[in-house]
């Protein structure tokens, strides 16, 4: 198991393993952006997909398309009985809304709302956006601390749309795909910006262990093997 990224933020700034982690983790994402290009996966568009909900998309940074992707993993995964649906990173639970207004499945939105894309202005909104939707439940935790309390069905579809850099985005990978049935759906969002080299580089990593699902533009959604 990867070391968890807001775990070593407990130590001082300048403990040693803070300070050794830190630097690991720059030196990763500058090979990460060197390396861009060679961490690129095929596009693979779903040419029937489920229609655009009518919502708010000023709220989210996922688009339409993307949204219609994650709906059509949705429909997909919805014969894994006895399963969940996780989102790690929520910023104003435009995709909660969409994704919890789609199934019957529970979906267990992780979040802590400390920053990172994610104020307590955001958590209104979030709040706001799915407080009518009786199957979300909030975890107002970090990837790591809600993964180490897990206490729901395995997942069948996560969408992981959080800290975008290396050890944010691999640690999340190994955490969530651990806690996912065979055949299940895991997506990245922003895997095709060269700002968030890094995510991609943890993409292209783990795609080596799953079926690539499809991959518009800046989402990339992966299979688990069965």
């Amino acid at each position: 198991m990867r070391n968890d990224p807001f775990a070593i933020k407990q130590y001082p700034k300048w403990h040693p393993i803070r300070l050794a982690f830190t630097a690991k983790a720059r030196i990763l994402e500058t090979e990460a952006k060197r390396n861009f290009q060679k961490y690129e996966l095929p596009e693979k568009i779903i040419p029937h997909l489920p229609p655009v909900p009518e919502v708010d998309f000023t709220n989210t940074a996922v688009t339409p398309v993307q949204i219609q992707h994650l709906l059509y993993a949705l429909s997909l995964t919805e014969h894994l009985t006895d399963t969940v649906v996780v989102e790690i990173g929520c910023y104003r639970g435009v995709t909660t809304q969409i994704l919890a207004a789609s199934t019957n499945r529970k979906v267990i939105a992780v979040d802590p709302y400390i920053g990172y894309g994610g104020s307590e202005e955001d958590y209104r909104h979030f709040q706001k956006n799915t407080c009518e939707l009786p199957n979300v439940i909030h975890e107002r935790k970090t990837s790591g601390e809600a993964a180490k309390t897990w206490k729901y069905n395995p997942a069948s579809l996560v969408f992981i749309d959080a800290v975008h850099d290396y050890v944010n985005t691999s640690f999340d990978i190994d955490t969530w795909s651990s806690l996912m049935v065979k055949g299940g759906v895991l997506a990245c969002h922003d895997t095709d910006q060269d700002c968030f080299a890094g995510t991609r580089k943890a993409v292209f990593e783990f795609s080596y262990f799953a079926d690539q699902f499809a991959h518009p533009n800046n989402l990339t959604l992966l299979s688990l093997k069965g």
